[in-house]
């Protein structure tokens, strides 16, 4: 007897998104990525302490073993949980794993409420408190930068964000469920602490910053399918945005994230600026509070969009061909 398992599958996304968007991230001490990244520190100290004497080959490899070996192993061990439960424990308890694990892959509560951490601190005029929090979430110095140019780094990050924090995860979902959700989650977690360019970390994130760029590689380019249509639904200027799309979006040296920050700047006729890197827009209103307000509606819309317009249907259409009871071996 066949076994369908599709109606457990979507309860599962909607669960997940309705904990995110109500409950957010679990405490620290209990949430898994927060394991994973000591996992990752942990590695990392051993492997920078030997290679004093093996050398800087020694520290790529290594690199590279962790920055597969670490989402292989996730992805297996959440594997293994998804078929058991449901074969040992039954529907019910597969989808509320399934929630679960799912909800750990992406993060939509977690960066509003960064976000609006940072306007509540600019509305009362602490600049300083501002820029601390920004810190928080950005990799560049924010010590000096003005109101403007924090707010458009908020802009930078929802616009990014949306790619490796939502569609990413959602849409490893819709092939590969919650192991393809957390194999990424993984991979992105490694490439935000160890796939820097300075000294100290350059040979030994080579290999996770590469796999990182690998896996938000498509979901980055169908991103302007969901954030247009949220620009329109916000009345933004999405004309605009495909303007921008189409000649700023390679001027970030990454590789993915200047398609929905091109877009977002476009659409919200601002421009988005980090000092000494990158310029994307035309400064024909300045970036303001409301204007990155705007940015979390619009990426909250595209992910509804998302999910009900492209996650849903690949869902039901593998379903179709059968592609669950494959993957499950049922």
């Amino acid at each position: 007897m066949t076994v369908e398992l599709i109606d457990e599958i979507i309860l599962a996304l909607i669960i997940a998104s309705a904990i995110d968007l109500t409950i957010g991230e679990p405490p620290n001490r209990l949430h898994p990525v927060v394991q994973i990244g000591k996992i990752v520190s942990l590695f990392t100290r051993i492997t920078k302490y030997v290679s004093i004497k093996k050398g800087v080959y020694f520290e790529k490899v290594m690199g590279s073993i962790l920055a597969i070996g670490l989402p292989t192993v996730v992805g297996l061990i959440v594997y293994f949980i998804s078929v058991e439960s449901f074969q040992l424990l039954g529907s019910i308890v597969f989808v509320l794993l399934s929630s679960i694990i799912l909800k750990i892959s992406f993060s939509i509560k977690a960066m509003d409420n960064h976000i609006n951490d940072i306007i509540d601190e600019l509305n009362n005029h602490n600049l300083d408190k501002a820029r601390k929090k920004l810190a928080k979430i950005v990799s560049r110095n924010t010590d000096s930068l003005s109101e403007p140019k924090i707010l458009s780094a908020c802009i930078e990050c929802v616009a990014e964000s949306f790619v490796d924090g939502i569609l990413s995860p959602m849409f490893y979902y819709g092939f590969l469920n919650t192991p393809g959700a957390m194999v990424h989650r993984t991979v992105n977690t490694l490439d935000s602490m160890i796939a820097y360019k300075d000294d100290y970390y350059k040979h030994y994130g080579w290999m996770a910053a590469k796999l990182d760029t690998l896996m938000n590689f498509i979901p980055a380019r169908i991103s302007p399918a969901f954030l247009i249509p949220a620009l329109m639904i916000c009345r933004k200027n999405w004309k605009n945005s495909l303007r921008i799309l189409k000649r700023d979006r390679k001027k970030l040296e990454s590789f993915n994230a200047g398609i929905p920050m091109a877009i977002m700047a476009g659409g919200l006729n601002t421009q988005l600026e980090k000092d000494n890197y990158y310029k994307l827009g035309d400064m024909d209103e300045e970036p303001t509070i409301q204007k990155c307000k705007i940015s979390l509606k619009i990426t909250k819309i595209a992910t509804v969009i998302c999910v009900t317009g492209c996650v849903m249907p690949v869902l039901i259409l593998l379903n179709y061909l059968s592609w669950w009871n494959i993957f499950f071996g049922i």
